[in-house]
This record gives structure tokens, C-alpha cells and sequence, in this order.
């Protein structure tokens, strides 16, 4: 063989093996660069207390030297709360229910997005904050029926925000 046919015959070769090893080889996914970990974020403050319900205001009556009045003005309302809440109780449970179901069934299609979690979310957020707000209406119509110095004393006794005056 001369020297040009067996250079071509070897060059011919090689890149019929690289070839076949490109073609053939499978393709290995490279690993990619680390994701830079998210900043640690100050931890938020906790919440407030939530102000208490005429039942609390109830259970403690011992220690507030409730009237027979006051007391029955605050099982009154401990009733009007039980029965507004029930409903609404029920329709966060529900929502909650939802929306876990709507997240678990997201992350398993990967197909999740922050707007979408939002919107599906916005009705258990606004449940939420209906209920704290009569939460709040109802503390504030409890707080009425007792006196100030009811009111510093269920203070010192509790950690929350005591406001609003005796009628």
C-alpha cells in the first residue's frame, strides 16, 4: 500500500469511529451550576394575639368579678359568634381543602406559577381576613360589657390588645 492510500484509509477509519462513537454515545446531561441558595430573610415578628371572645371573657369570670348582667350580655353574644362563625368556619375548611388539593396536584405536573397560586389562593385569604375582622367586631362588642377596670385586669391576664370602653 502506498503511503497516500493508507493515509486516507486511516483518516477514513478515525472519523468513521469518532462518528459512530458521537452517534452512539449517550448523551449525558451535564450537572448544572449549583443555584445560588435564596438570602435568608429576617423572620417575620410574630402576630398579635387575637383579641378575646366573649367565651374567654366567660372563662374567666372569676378572676374579672363578672356581674350576673355582664355575664349574661356575654353568653348572649358567645352565642351570636358560635352560630356567625359556624358557617364561615366551614367555607375556610372547604377553601383550605381546595386549595392543598390544587398545590399537591400542581407539584405533581411541575406546572405551578406564583400568579396562580395566588389567585387560587385569594379566596382562602379573603375567608381568613372575614374572619378576623368579625373576630375583631365581636372582641370589641365583648370589651364593651365590661368595666375599665375589668378591662386592665383581663389585660394583665392576657397578652392582648385590650380597647373600647364600658356602655
Amino acid at each position: 500500500m502506498n503511503p497516500a492510500v493508507r493515509y486516507l484509509s486511516t483518516s477514513v477509519a478515525l472519523a468513521l469511529v469518532a462518528t459512530t462513537y458521537l452517534v452512539l454515545q449517550p448523551r449525558a446531561e451535564r450537572p448544572a451550576p449549583p443555584r445560588p441558595s435564596p438570602a435568608l430573610s429576617a423572620p417575620r415578628p410574630p402576630l398579635p394575639p387575637a383579641p378575646p371572645t366573649a367565651r374567654e371573657i366567660l372563662d374567666r369570670g372569676v378572676a374579672l368579678d363578672l356581674w350576673g348582667d355582664q355575664r349574661m350580655r356575654l353568653e348572649a353574644l358567645d352565642r351570636l359568634w358560635r352560630r356567625e362563625i359556624s358557617g364561615l368556619e366551614a367555607e375556610i375548611r372547604e377553601a383550605e381543602r381546595e386549595f392543598s388539593g390544587f398545590v399537591k396536584e400542581a407539584q405533581g405536573a411541575r406546572g405551578l406559577t406564583a400568579p396562580e397560586i395566588q389567585r387560587r389562593g385569594t379566596e382562602f385569604s379573603q375567608l381568613s381576613a372575614e374572619l378576623r375582622e368579625r373576630r375583631q367586631h365581636h372582641s370589641e362588642a365583648a370589651l364593651r360589657v365590661l368595666a375599665d377596670w375589668q378591662r386592665t385586669r383581663l389585660a394583665q391576664s392576657r397578652p392582648f390588645i385590650v380597647e373600647g370602653r364600658s356602655e
